[in-house]
């Protein structure tokens, strides 16, 4: 039998046990109930009686004091009659209700003589009530004497013998009802007592013996399974719990069992990946301290950078130096000093803006620079380039020349930035053009790109440093001697601004000799028209 079943047994005894005494209790508050019903009607019918006893009595006495008085005592005598009549009637209802308190046929057959006595002993009193008539109809005719002589013989004698001795035997009989009523109780409780001390003791014994089975079933159990968690506990994976049993607890052992088999398996594998995490950890370490060492020469890199960044001020300080010379050579007049200062503060607003960019570049946060993009003509932006590297072109006696224009031609541009291009390249070209050359700009269109063209007659750029030309920091085997102030940084400047106008850039040998660096942006009506 399971654990399960055993259980089941135990809370069945058990609730049998709560039932029967449940029962018990039941039965002896209804006994309790109907003796208690039944003594009360017993009680109410014996003093019923008693008070005819009493009644009866005051009835004769007020007859006689009618016969010795008169008839003033009549009132008297009729409160009597009615004190008698309303006794009855207490008599007749304490009967009914008694017989109402009674449960079974032999009880109601038994007390049937109660009523029969109640009947007769009022049929009784209505014989003596007749010769209460009797008397009044003698005492009226003026025969007092035959009056007195009926109220003796029919009245006195028959209330104070037959009456009296009715009433007497009746309560005799309450008596002994009483008495029987007790017996009765009495045995039955009796039978109950024993009946309930018979079930007790079955309860006690079914109670111990099933407690002791399902001891047995459980501790010795439990105990194994506890010893196997301990011993798991401990490091003991390999310990196992063996039983015979065909209940709960086999299937509770056969899962303790396979959990100590997954636990085992987990461990070797938690040791296996404690292995791997180890390598793991040697080889991350390794490159953590493989990318130190590079943070470590960035970092130098990035120390140089900061020292240099001035050089990308000498465009704009160039300019703004060449502007200033113009306006003092010579005797200009007031526009023309006018006309210097306000490209002076252009050019001073522009060195502001780069060093915005310096700043931005050096948290390598280019990308998140604002740009301000509107349709422009691309002529417009190149010819203010043009202009603007006039100076930058003086020092070295070369010259800055847009060979052809393209009118009409429409882009979606940031001007600033596109400008800021467009003068990066312009001022690459010069750095490697030879002194006294040119550098030539061109712009053409090719079905729906706008290509820009910057070349110089330098001495161009090698076949393997193309990949790299637009790597930041990246400076060429000519740099070092013709550049050798340059950071590297001004042509990867100038991818992202191009980049960010959906444009591209390339650097290449120019046919002959030089470099020529071409930037290639949409035509606006082709990217409007994408949109739509």
């Amino acid at each position: 039998m399971t654990v399960r079943r055993r259980i089941l047994l135990f809370q069945l005894v058990t609730i049998v046990f709560v039932g029967v005494v449940v029962g018990l209790m039941l039965t002896t508050l209804k006994l309790t109930d109907d003796f208690v019903n039944r003594i009360d009607g017993v009680h109410s019918r014996f003093e019923a009686i008693s008070d005819l006893d009493g009644l009866g009595n005051n009835y004769a006495e007020q007859l006689a004091e009618v016969l010795l008085l008169g008839p003033e005592q009549m009132p008297d005598f009729q409160l009597a009659r009615q004190k008698m009549a309303e006794g009855f009637r207490v008599l007749a209802e304490v009967t009914r209700k008694e017989f109402a308190t009674l449960g079974s046929l032999g009880d109601v057959q038994q007390e049937l003589p109660e009523i029969e006595f109640a009947a007769r002993l009022q049929e009784f009193y209505r014989a003596i009530d007749r010769a209460a008539e009797r008397v009044f109809q003698a005492q009226a005719a003026g025969q007092q004497d035959r009056a007195v002589d009926i109220f003796r013989r029919s009245i006195e004698y028959r209330l104070s013998n037959d009456f009296e001795a009715m009433l007497g035997d009746a309560r005799q009989e309450e008596r002994g009802e009483v008495a029987e009523e007790l017996a009765r109780v009495r045995s039955t409780q009796h039978t109950v007592l024993i009946v309930a001390g018979v079930f007790s003791v079955l309860a006690v014994v079914a109670g111990l013996g099933l407690g002791l089975t399902l001891h047995h079933s459980i501790v010795r159990p439990v105990r194994l399974l506890v010893t196997g968690a301990e011993a798991i506990a401990s490091g003991q994976l390999d310990h196992r719990i063996g039983t015979s049993r065909r209940d709960e607890f086999l299937v509770l052992s056969q899962s303790f069992n396979k959990m100590a088999e997954s636990i085992e398996r987990q461990r070797a594998s938690l040791t296996s990946a404690r292995a791997r995490l180890e390598r793991e950890v040697d080889q991350r370490t390794r490159e953590l301290r493989q990318a130190n060492d590079q943070l470590l020469e960035l970092d130098g890199k990035r120390s140089q950078f900061l020292a240099d960044a001035s050089h990308e001020l000498r465009t704009p300080l160039t300019i703004l130096r060449g502007e200033a010379e113009v306006a003092l050579r010579g005797k200009p007049g007031l526009a023309s000093f006018r006309d210097a200062l306000n490209r002076i503060q252009l050019y001073a607003a522009d060195m502001a803006r780069l060093l915005e960019d310096l700043i931005d570049f050096t948290r390598l946060e280019i990308d998140d620079v604002t740009y301000d993009f509107e349709t422009v003509e691309a002529e417009d932006v190149v010819v203010a380039a043009v202009r603007d590297s006039e100076i930058l072109g003086q020092q070295k006696q070369m010259e800055v020349q847009l060979l052809s224009r393209a009118p009409k031609q429409l882009i979606r541009a940031d001007p600033r930035r596109l400008k800021q291009a467009l003068m990066i390249g312009i001022d690459n070209a010069i750095k490697y053009a030879v002194p006294g050359g040119s550098i030539d700009i061109d712009i053409y269109r090719s079905d729906d790109i706008l290509a820009l063209t910057i070349r110089d007659h330098g001495c161009g750029i090698d076949a393997a440093e193309l990949p790299f030309v637009f790597d930041r920091y990246y400076r060429g085997r000519n740099n070092a001697s013709r550049a050798a102030n340059g950071l590297g940084i001004g042509l990867p400047i100038a991818r992202t601004i191009i980049e960010r106008h959906d444009g591209t850039i390339t650097l290449g040998p120019a046919p002959q000799r030089g470099a020529v660096l071409t930037i290639r942006l949409p035509i606006a009506e082709r990217k409007t028209a994408c949109e739509s």
